[in-house]
């Protein structure tokens, strides 16, 4: 008797303590939820003095009305996404354990030459809540020409995402490369750069060597890790989907290419046995990246079967920018498509 009286007690203490980390999750999300200094003020201030997110009871409220107030679309589309169910994870890589918050790292791989050894650096954000018992998805992010890790978070707001959506957000580094006497960071994205064909870029080797880094120290869900980029780093996050699919389940080009360097024709030899989903962004006043060259890249996906898995924000009047007020339909898009689907 005195055993089962034992076990019940011990059942019952276990159940509390469950509760009460259930219970100041909630409260913490809560909290963040109304953090901003001008939350309650009944004024919705998200993307104007308060982070998306930051102000939801205000916001909430302003975007009840139909069809959403213009000051509001962000803050508004950011909601909509964020109620959206949480997909279940996927298998995890049970990482030893590390950091919350930014940390800088460095792996070393192969270069233009395939003998070649060079260090390249990333940076990791980690949300604040993350939960190393849950696997976590991973979002890269890579930025244009000469573009390098430093200003990526302030650049995409990503950061703000992940602490939301509870992922993990790699922000690429490129290699620093001589471009006839000058030096600039740059990815590799025209197959004349290195010695080998396109699955030998360098690059993919830095991607996947990054992600082994991470997977090594949190619990990664690899069902769930995708590559996105800006310019020159989004004709990269076309690349590394289409010939790395074993490792991105899929990828959001934002102003990129594919003419240029010709990958139009790769993605039409690979296509038919690439499952990846894709989310392509590009305004139409774009100066730098003329956005035919999107045009391209959902001509050609859809010409190769894409439907559900294909999303294509043509943006009117958008320049050569992050679109950041997508970012919340953006990554609820890509991590409801685990692994991908085959169109």
């Amino acid at each position: 008797m005195r055993g089962w009286v034992a076990a019940l007690a011990c059942l019952l203490a276990c159940s509390d303590e469950v509760t009460d980390k259930t219970v100041e999750r909630r409260r913490e999300t809560i909290a963040f939820a109304n953090s901003c200094v001008t939350a309650g003020d009944g004024h919705c201030d998200e993307l104007n003095t308060c982070p998306l997110g930051t102000d939801s009871t205000d916001c909430d409220a302003a975007c009840a009305a139909a069809p959403w107030p213009p000051a509001h679309l962000g803050a508004c589309a950011h909601d909509v996404a964020a109620e959206q169910e949480q997909a279940s994870p996927g298998q995890g890589t049970q990482g030893s354990g590390g950091p919350t918050g930014t940390w800088d790292g460095v792996v070393t791989v192969r270069g233009a030459h395939e003998l070649d050894e060079v260090d390249r650096h990333f940076r990791v954000f980690v949300p604040r809540r993350y939960d190393p018992s849950r696997p976590t998805p991973v979002l890269f992010a890579l930025g244009g020409f000469t573009v390098d890790m430093y200003w990526m978070a302030e650049f995409t707001e990503l950061d703000r995402a992940a602490d939301r959506e509870d992922f993990i957000v790699v922000y690429g580094h490129p290699e620093y490369r001589n471009f006839s006497g000058t030096w600039l960071y740059a990815w590799y994205v025209y197959s004349a750069a290195w010695l080998g064909d396109w699955p030998d870029n360098p690059d993919l080797a830095y991607l996947e060597a990054v992600l082994s880094e991470v997977g090594d120290q949190y619990n990664v869900d690899t069902s769930r890790v995708f590559v996105s980029g800006h310019s020159r780093g989004a004709a990269l996050s076309v690349i590394a989907a289409f010939e790395r699919p074993d490792l991105f389940a899929g990828f959001c080009s934002q102003a990129g290419f594919v003419s240029v360097n010709d990958y139009d024709e790769r993605m039409l030899e690979l296509g038919p046995d690439v499952s990846t989903a894709a989310y392509l962004i590009h305004g139409d006043a774009d100066p730098d990246v003329d956005v035919s060259e999107t045009d391209l890249i959902d001509e050609v996906m859809t010409s190769l079967g894409w439907d559900d898995d294909l999303v294509y924000e043509r943006l009117v009047g958008a320049t050569h920018e992050w679109q950041s007020q997508l970012n919340p339909e953006m990554w609820a898009f890509l991590s409801g498509r685990p692994g991908g689907q085959q169109p």
